[in-house]
């Protein structure tokens, strides 16, 4: 906001001269200099020929007179003669002249035809209001008129009303206004005599009422100031990407409320439609800006020059050319022209004919569902209902600039800004079924910041691939682009950055989000990367064994019944399915994705995936999904987050980072082997010995004797000292209990050991025998049980203590306010402020 204490610096952006307390500027065509004297707080406006009704905003006293002066410097340098400016010219409102005081007049003594007037003619009433204040103007001027309409009753030759704020940070000055055309749009009265007008308005209710009722409070925030504006010739028809402007942190908060007020407003209850429906404008949009950067389609041009059919229309033309070029999906869109062609050759009365195949037309072109249908269409007065909707959130969307190319890049914040944009829509607009958890832009961040690009991007020969086998809205993708830039233009700049692009895979099983992340990447400029609408867990040409070098990742968690989805020839490519599993039952369907991860990333890639910490602790499958990890990768580092760090949902999740190991000749498979050798009770003693320094660890790590334990493995007898030990106590004890979570934890090998004993021991057979054979019976059984889980423990240990990289554990505090200061942020439900 500008103040008294920011003043001086504001007057230098705007290129005063200073002498002492005095700052002055010249403009063209102007005699004498604007002087602002900041001593006595004073802006000289009547010396340079600026009409002064009174002195109240020339003055230092109130935060909105600096942004009358920072208008009318704008004023001034656009070319605007002072003769043609008054400050608060007087006009009576009511029995008293209270409030009656209009901040800026702009008049000409040329009238808008090109002759010379008899008097100053009224082209523009400006309102304005410091920063903090404008929003609710705004709002009041929408709910009656609020004061711009009562200046406007008392000038009504006026052509234009602009509510105008400023805001300035220290450096730059960014203006903010909605500008609206009161003159009557004779072409639109023309088809609709029952529409009221400007012209027959006799108060400022009337004028209000047309505003709303046929204009449907139409407002531009172009056609003012803007460089390729000319002074006195104000409104525009015909915008380019030099209108827009990157959105702020502040802006991407009130568009998210401001998007969630819209639907409000408008009773509109289904957010997942609705969310839909934005999606489909933000690939219109991304679209437009890059086919027609010179002249924009995605734009409501004011009521003057536009209508809701054409805008509707062109939207479609944006949205089908996006499907169709970025998505490969074909959408039916018919285009006037088409049904003009198709009446050439007819003869009989075509006009009448083809007026009357045009009206069928358009009503089944505008007035059902489509692409932009924020509510159900299936009438006229639906279509205009929701033309209305369409507009507001077309209005909010329009002037912000989301296409970035590669040479511009999208810095941190600015990705920080767009995630959060669409982590709010997605979070309220997409339930988060399925086990969708959307990851935190902070969190996305840490995790391929973390993974090794700097070194991948500068050894790899061959560029590097990237695969996000569940990449929702892109998030992970795009974040990657991003990093891998710097580096690519560090050590290959002789490689086109698109290049790069082109190896960056996104895989996404709902169909809405494969849109969003599409979008998303166009957003960013990385146009060449792919996105797959496809399950990852099933077989994909696109996606080769083995080859990808980097693969970061929040697969969906605990997703009920997801194997039914996949065929028998697609489950069996898992090494965690197998006949015991319930199809319809099991939801652990992140295990599966990890081993998806083994099948997918070459030898020596990198892997980051976030999962829930229970992976790390669960038995049963879980456990196998453990041993995938370790037979496969590296363990780099575990990081487990608390529950803060999604936002609403409880989850603990853990980040694993990963290098996938050696794929030709892997270390798992000659420790299997290994392990083989020893418990297969061989008579040649050498077959224990080899490897010895292996088996002596295990054993200092469990607290055997290691002769005890040669003796366990050569001739499958358990000494005195051994069978002691608190580990094989605990053996028989969960051998003999009958609690039902004895075999909690237990491999399925020894489960079923241990189950098929018990069966037999229920038998008429098993107890005919005497207890010697009974004892001798269990005791075998026993030891297979314990052989078993031994022989599971040894193999398990080995792939852990082979690994010569060390593992760096970081763990999540527990208190609220240490997991705050932890992860840097936390999340927001307040109105107006939701997210991080």
């Amino acid at each position: 906001m500008i103040t008294k204490d920011n003043i001086k610096n504001l007057l230098s952006v705007l290129h005063f001269e200073q002498e002492n307390d005095i700052f002055t500027k010249s403009y063209e065509g102007v005699g004498l200099p604007l002087k602002v004297d900041v001593r006595n707080e004073h802006f000289h406006y009547k010396e340079i020929g600026i009409t002064v009704g009174r002195e109240t905003t020339s003055n230092f006293s109130e935060p909105e007179n600096f942004v009358v002066f920072e208008c009318v410097d704008r004023l001034l340098s656009m070319g605007y003669k002072p003769e043609h400016i008054e400050l608060e010219p007087a006009w009576k409102l009511g029995h008293t002249q209270k409030g009656g005081y209009a901040d800026i007049w702009v008049r000409t003594h040329t009238s808008l035809s090109g002759e010379m007037a008899t008097d100053k003619e009224s082209l523009l009433i400006i309102e304005c209001k410091k920063p903090d204040e404008f929003d609710g103007a705004w709002r009041d001027t929408l709910e009656d008129g609020a004061q711009l309409f009562s200046y406007f009753q008392q000038e009504q030759a006026t052509k234009f009303l602009c509510l105008y704020t400023s805001d300035f940070d220290g450096e730059k000055i960014k203006p903010t206004y909605y500008l609206i055309n009161v003159q009557d749009n004779e072409e639109l009265l023309k088809n609709n005599l029952q529409l009221s007008t400007y012209k027959d308005a006799k108060n400022n209710k009337q004028l209000f009422r047309v505003w709303h009722d046929t204009y449907q409070c139409d407002a531009a925030t172009r056609g003012l100031f803007e460089d390729d504006i000319q002074p006195y010739h104000i409104g525009k028809n015909k915008f380019s990407v030099k209108d827009l402007y990157p959105i702020s942190n502040d802006e991407i908060k009130k568009k998210y409320n401001e998007f969630a007020t819209i639907l409000r407003r408008h009773n509109v209850g289904a957010k997942e439609n609705a969310f839909d429906k934005l999606v489909n404008l933000f690939l219109a949009k991304v679209v437009d800006e890059t086919n027609n950067p010179d002249d924009l389609h995605f734009y409501w041009k004011g009521a003057a020059y536009d209508d809701d059919f054409s805008l509707q229309d062109r939207l479609q033309r944006l949205y089908r050319d996006g499907m169709e070029k970025f998505l490969n999906e074909t959408v039916t869109y018919i285009e006037n022209e088409q049904i003009e062609k198709a009446f050439r050759w007819y003869r009989k009365d075509p006009d009448a004919t083809m007026k009357t195949v045009m009206e069928y037309f358009r009503a089944l072109k505008f007035y059902s569902d489509n692409d932009f249908s924020f509510i159900s269409v299936h009438n006229e007065r639906l279509f205009k209902e929701n033309a209305k909707i369409l507009r507001e959130v077309l209005l909010m969307l329009q002037n912000i600039k989301l296409k970035s190319t590669a040479e511009e890049g999208r810095d941190t914040e600015t990705n920080q800004f767009l995630g959060d944009l669409f982590e709010g829509f997605l979070t309220k607009g997409v339930k988060q079924s399925e086990g969708q958890y959307f990851t935190p832009m902070p969190i996305v961040r840490f995790i391929v910041s973390s993974l090794p690009l700097e070194q991948i991007v500068s050894q790899c020969e061959k560029i590097p691939s990237c695969i996000d086998y569940a990449c929702g809205a892109g998030h992970f993708l795009t974040e990657y682009a991003v990093r891998i830039k710097e580096f690519v233009e560090k050590y290959r700049p002789d490689i086109d950055i698109h290049e790069y692009y082109k190896h960056i895979t996104g895989i996404e099983k709902e169909y809405r989000l494969s849109k969003v992340s599409k979008v998303s990447a166009f957003m960013y400029g990385h146009d060449e990367t792919n996105i797959i609408y496809a399950d990852a867990l099933q077989p994909n040409a696109a996606l080769q064994p083995n080859s990808y070098d980097v693969l970061v990742a929040n697969p969906p968690y605990a997703v009920t019944g997801f194997l039914e989805t996949l065929s028998d020839n697609d489950r069996t490519a898992f090494s965690l399915f197998n006949s015991n599993i319930n199809s319809s039952k099991n939801n652990a369907i992140e295990t599966f994705f990890m081993e998806r991860s083994a099948q997918l990333l070459r030898a020596g890639g990198v892997a980051g995936i976030v999962l829930p910490v229970s992976v790390l602790n669960k038995g049963g499958i879980y456990a196998r999904a453990r041993e995938i990890i370790l037979e496969n990768f590296d363990i780099i580092s575990l990081t487990e987050f608390g529950s803060g760090t999604f936002g609403k949902t409880g989850t603990n999740t853990v980040v694993l980072f990963l290098r996938r190991k050696e794929t030709n000749t892997p270390a798992a498979k000659h420790y299997r082997n290994r392990v083989k050798t020893w418990f297969a009770a061989s008579d040649h003693a050498e077959d224990i010995y080899q490897d010895e320094y292996l088996l002596q660890a295990y054993c200092d790590h469990c607290g055997y004797e290691l002769e005890d334990y040669r003796t366990f493995l050569k001739d499958g007898l358990i000494h005195k000292a051994l069978s002691e030990t608190e580990v094989f106590t605990a053996y028989r004890e969960s051998f003999d209990s009958t609690d039902r979570n004895a075999m909690k934890g237990v491999c399925d090998v020894a489960r079923d050991i241990r189950n098929r004993f018990r069966t037999r021991s229920k038998t008429q057979t098993f107890r005919r025998q005497t207890e010697a054979q009974k004892k001798a019976e269990k005791e075998k059984a026993l030891l297979n049980f314990i052989i078993s889980i031994e022989r599971e423990k040894v193999y398990i240990f080995l792939l852990a203590f082979t690994v010569d990289t060390p593992v760096l554990i970081v763990k999540s505090p527990t208190t609220t306010a240490a997991i705050k200061k932890f992860l840097g942020y936390e999340w927001s439900d307040s109105k107006g402020n939701e997210g991080i």
